[in-house]
């Protein structure tokens, strides 16, 4: 089993990695043919799924711990599943690793709009890594429970103006 995880999204910056998992891990660019990320309608996250011709450029962390795995699966929309993908670094060489996926039946949630790293980083990246902390703070200071990433979501996705 990989222990790498490609980022497409907000966890591509390394700032909200570290935010949610208190770690700062390595990571190189990579890419994932056959896959392009889109916007959701009513939130600032994007969502990735397959897509023939399609590439989404993201980064690839390493040494990936089981309590990083179970801090990223507890932060991450239910709505994802988590995938084994084949992606290459930048150097042109292939490796494999996890991915969180939009599944097809879940794909009606998308906007047509590719999701944009520039536009993420100018409007919504400080406010975002903050509310990424306050998770990872609650996480830590009360043990991995659920509804703290439902209140991550929830303060993510009411408090923004698409």
């Amino acid at each position: 089993m990989s222990d790498a995880l490609f980022t497409y999204g907000t966890l591509q910056f390394p700032e909200v990695m570290e935010a949610v998992t208190g770690l700062a891990l390595p990571w190189v660019e990579a890419e994932a043919p056959g896959f392009a990320q889109f916007r959701f309608t009513d939130r600032i996250y994007p969502g990735m799924v397959a897509r023939e011709g399609a590439l989404t450029q993201g980064r690839v962390y390493s040494a990936m711990s089981h309590q990083t795995w179970e801090l990223l699966d507890r932060f991450e929309d239910p709505i994802y599943r988590r995938e084994l993908l084949e992606v290459y670094r930048l150097d042109g060489s292939k490796m494999t690793a996890h991915a969180y996926v939009l599944p097809v039946a879940q794909q009606h949630l998308l906007s047509s709009d590719l999701w944009q790293m520039d536009w993420f980083s100018t409007v919504h990246l400080d406010g975002y890594v903050s509310r990424c902390r306050v998770f990872y703070e609650a996480i830590i200071s009360q043990g991995v429970l659920d509804n703290c990433k439902h209140t991550l979501w929830k303060v993510t996705d009411s408090s923004q103006n698409f």
